[in-house]
């Protein structure tokens, strides 16, 4: 007996959001983490986020000489809260942004909506959290609202946050898949 397996995971997404929302976001986040780090093979600048919630977790932000340097350590702690932040924001999407779009809840739909939460969390980043990493351009050099202070790598650089950002947002959407909540009426 053939089933569709798009369908069977629509239904049980609709039925259980939060673990579709959890699911979502650790795939979403997983597949983005892992291509960002290669993305010097399309010429853009690799991200590794992981790395930089590490220095974020340690108190390092400033990646001084004398703060935590282990690239491990930064890795492992800095990996664990970034993954944390990836189901944050999916469950920040699917119980309050997803239900705010204007969008149907089809399998494009729900695409579309992932999609322009990953934009959402991309300008985010671009404007504020990449900010946050004082030396991130060099000793004494913020990256600057939208990596302003890259130089001629500043384009490279926002594709690059904007690329990771719709994969995560993409991933999120293939899992995030509900339908429309019918509420029967009474007569």
């Amino acid at each position: 007996m053939a089933t569709n397996f798009v369908d069977d995971w629509r239904t049980y997404a609709t039925r259980h959001r939060l673990v579709a929302a959890i699911v979502g976001g650790l795939v979403a986040t997983h597949v983005a983490t892992n291509t960002g780090m290669w993305y010097h093979g399309i010429g853009l600048p690799d991200l590794n986020f992981n790395i930089l919630n590490g220095f974020l977790v340690f108190g390092n932000s400033a990646m001084a000489p004398t703060g935590m340097s282990d690239p491990v350590m930064l890795t492992l702690f800095g990996g664990v809260a970034h993954y944390a932040q990836g189901v944050a924001f999916a469950l920040i999407y699917a119980f309050g942004i997803h239900p705010l779009l204007p969008i149907p809840n089809t399998v494009a739909g729900n695409f579309a909506k992932a999609i322009i939460w990953g934009l959402i969390l991309a300008t985010l980043s671009a404007v504020w959290w990449i900010n946050l990493f004082p030396n991130i351009g060099g000793p004494g050099v913020s990256a600057g609202i939208f990596m302003a202070n890259f130089g001629p790598d500043q384009l490279k650089w926002v594709a690059a946050v904007y690329l990771w950002h719709i994969v995560y947002g993409f991933h999120l959407g293939a899992f995030y898949q509900p339908r429309d909540i019918v509420v029967a009426q009474e007569a």
